[in-house]
């Protein structure tokens, strides 16, 4: 029997799926068995998966028409038989030693029901964008789930399997936030916590589930901290605000200025090219081309052009 459980659903990832399976094949810690659904895909990601299942005997894999991502993982949860479940997104990289040192703080830390860790946010081509950190205590991460804001990532989280069954696992009408709804339940089980270092590098690109169904996510995460309200007594949060969804262009400057801010300037350049070329009107598009281009000198030349200004305005 397993220690550890580790539940992919897969569907129409071929680019990114072959390191995925092997950063899981390649932790540090061995003790696993790999529960894979392959949702029907229709590239070749269920060809490539059959390969590996072929090679790896702790490799579970189940394919079948498609049924939707929530269903997936329920159905890939229903196979699970480890004392923890790990999740694992099918474009996303888990660092060598994630399983290791997340099973031995649950094992340190009883009162905990799961484990996150921060992210490293890579591109397309897995070029690092920025580290999310994340808040580490239960405390934090209540607070910021119950204003509706992110506080643990859904593919590098570490669960206690027996506590993720009793609150009855995922559940459809939460659908687009179903992370977002389990975490309110299992804060109510135990305490939650994420490892300060990130542990999982997490892929962003314009299919991403999150931004394909971003209004029905947004939509879900109200409905979800309406009833976590309702089951703790406390009034809906009146400073909630719904936020417009993001446009693909609003999005790639977003992560063009995260390359740029963390100093990954290579990262930044590449994006900010791509942004210029595909909307050279815009003013943010020439200022992220011209501070990724100027680098580490940006800061230093912006402050020196302030300090003229201010001695000329003196004068």
């Amino acid at each position: 029997m397993p220690r550890c459980s580790v539940l992919m659903p897969v569907y129409n990832a071929e680019p990114y799926l072959g390191e995925a399976v092997e950063s899981i094949l390649r932790q540090t810690y061995v003790d696993f068995e790999f529960i894979i659904v392959d949702d029907g895909s229709t590239d070749r990601s269920r060809e490539i998966l059959e390969n590996y299942a072929a090679r790896d005997a702790r490799i579970t894999l189940t394919s079948r028409p498609n049924t939707g991502y929530l269903r997936a993982l329920n159905e890939g949860l229903a196979l699970c038989r480890g004392e923890f479940v790990a999740r694992m997104d099918a474009d996303d990289v888990a660092l060598a030693d994630r399983l290791r040192r997340q099973i031995a703080f649950l094992d340190s830390h009883p009162e905990c029901v799961m484990v996150g860790s921060a992210l490293l946010r890579i591109d397309a081509d897995g070029d690092v964008l920025c580290e999310e950190r994340l808040p580490e205590t239960h405390e934090e991460i209540e607070a910021r789930l119950l204003r509706a804001t992110g506080a643990i990532g859904h593919p590098a989280a570490l669960i206690r399997r027996r506590a993720l069954v009793d609150v009855g696992g995922y559940r459809e009408p939460y659908y687009g936030a179903e992370d977002h709804d389990l975490w309110l339940r299992l804060a109510e089980r135990g305490r939650l916590a994420n490892l300060p270092d990130a542990l999982l590098k997490c892929r962003v690109h314009p299919e991403n589930f999150t931004f394909v169904n971003e209004e029905r996510g947004r939509a879900a995460v109200r409905a979800a901290l309406t009833d976590a309200c309702r089951r703790r007594g406390l009034p809906f949060p009146a400073e909630l605000v719904s936020v417009r969804p993001q446009s693909a262009l609003e999005r790639m400057r977003a992560w063009t200025r995260s390359a740029i801010y963390a100093g990954h300037y290579a990262t930044g350049r590449k994006h900010a090219l791509a942004l210029w070329h595909q909307d050279p009107w815009h003013a943010d598009s020439w200022v992220l081309l011209i501070h990724a281009l100027l680098g580490r000198w940006a800061g230093p030349l912006r402050a020196a052009y302030r300090r003229l200004r201010g001695c000329g305005t003196q004068r």
